[in-house]
């Protein structure tokens, strides 16, 4: 009826406290993989969160498995729960978001509705959820499993893969590629940090499409 499986490895602190320095939104620049569905959204204005993916399957309109999963969490994990094709019931409520924060919980993200969002907002718990509910937590004992590859917004989260999420969405990185990912990441937030600056000081300023190459693309022009 529920399926238990041991907490993954947490992802090194050094390399979450890299992956924090940058946005989505920099990362969807040069990845196209990860991302979840545009729908699931930041409940908490200017909220950034990295961390470990703890993964929850509760397809059914019962709250047990997500609430159990505190029992396990650490400070760093972010729990990610699949709700299946459920989107009229909330596993989660205000008095589960205070204990998770206390708990050290990161944040929340969920394909499914939230509810008690502005009680979670200020407790301090970031929540990422695709709608909010009047229709709250019920303990049916249904089933559910925690650590499991999942399916949330419309991506393959499994547990211990690399979490970001901001106002631009959230997105999914295996751990075993997040090196290379956050290597590129902050190369790239170094280039746009410096076309910001050129753009934001005294003009003259150069023509935008050229100094970017869209011009060249455009134009048909073959690189030098």
């Amino acid at each position: 009826m529920y399926n238990i499986n041991p907490m993954p490895p947490q992802i090194d602190k050094n390399l979450i406290d890299k992956l924090a320095q940058v946005d989505v939104g920099t990362i969807g620049h040069f990845l196209d993989d990860g991302f979840m569905q545009p729908s699931i959204r930041q409940q908490m204005p200017g909220s950034l969160i990295a961390g470990t993916a703890i993964t929850v399957h509760s397809p059914f309109p019962d709250s047990v498995i997500g609430h159990y999963a505190l029992k396990f969490i650490r400070p760093g994990d972010i729990l990610v729960i699949d709700r299946g094709d459920d989107r009229k019931v909330a596993c989660w409520g205000g008095g589960t978001s205070l204990a998770a924060a206390k708990l050290g919980l990161t944040g929340l993200i969920m394909d499914g509705a939230g509810n008690d969002i502005s009680e979670s907002n200020e407790i301090g718990l970031p929540i990422w959820c695709d709608g909010v509910t009047g229709i709250t937590t019920r303990y049916r004992g249904f089933g559910g499993s925690l650590n499991v590859p999942i399916q949330c917004g419309g991506v393959a989260v499994n547990p211990g893969d690399a979490i970001l999420a901001d106002e631009n969405g959230v997105l999914v990185i295996p751990a075993e590629k997040l090196e290379v990912v956050v290597g590129e990441a902050i190369a790239f937030a170094a280039k746009e940090k410096a076309f910001r600056e050129l753009y934001s000081g005294a003009g003259p300023y150069p023509i935008y499409p050229d100094l970017t190459g869209a011009s060249d693309i455009a134009e048909g022009k073959k690189p030098d």
